[in-house]
């Protein structure tokens, strides 16, 4: 029943029918790394990370619709291109890393993150193992979904960050 009216709520939104809940702001930037220029976006503030990692058929944009809820959970919000992906440019002239995990790596590094909260979907979930697996101690968990390897059944949370404001 669920994902019936979720499905009927998104055919809505489509035909302008009903509005999408307000969006977090989020400042968007570049970020220029080995071989690649990334783009990102970020809603800041002091709270735990959680960066999300998109499939292999969009951009950082298919999480919008996460951004609020775990805003409001006090969460700092980054999503980001991943290489050959939307706003992302690939510097072919530039040093290439050996995986999407050390663009990751890289944006992470850049953003002075030390430990967050990794999700990814899909071919991005591919991505957070290969994270987790090359980086275990910057990471606070990791929810890998539809992608191989990642857990059957139900996930636990994250755990909802105590207000930092």
């Amino acid at each position: 029943m669920k994902v019936v009216l979720a499905n009927v709520v998104v055919g809505l939104m489509s035909v302008g029918l009903v509005t999408a809940p307000a969006q977090t702001p989020a400042r968007e930037a570049q970020a220029d790394l080995p071989g690649v220029r990334l783009s990102y976006a970020d809603t800041g503030g002091s709270g735990v990370p959680v960066v999300f990692v998109h499939a292999a058929t969009g951009s950082r944009r298919v999480w919008e619709y996460q951004q609020p809820a775990f805003t409001s959970g006090g969460y700092r919000v980054i999503t980001y291109d991943r290489r050959g992906f939307g706003r992302s440019t690939v510097i072919p002239a530039g040093p290439q890393p050996g995986t999407g995990a050390d663009d990751l790596l890289a944006l992470v590094d850049h953003l002075k993150l030390d430990r967050f909260h990794l999700v990814g979907t899909a071919a991005g979930g591919i991505v957070a193992l290969d994270f987790a697996v090359s980086f275990p101690r910057r990471l606070r968990s990791l929810r890998p979904r539809s992608a191989i390897g990642s857990p059957i059944g139900r996930m636990p949370t994250i755990p909802k960050a105590k207000s930092t404001r």
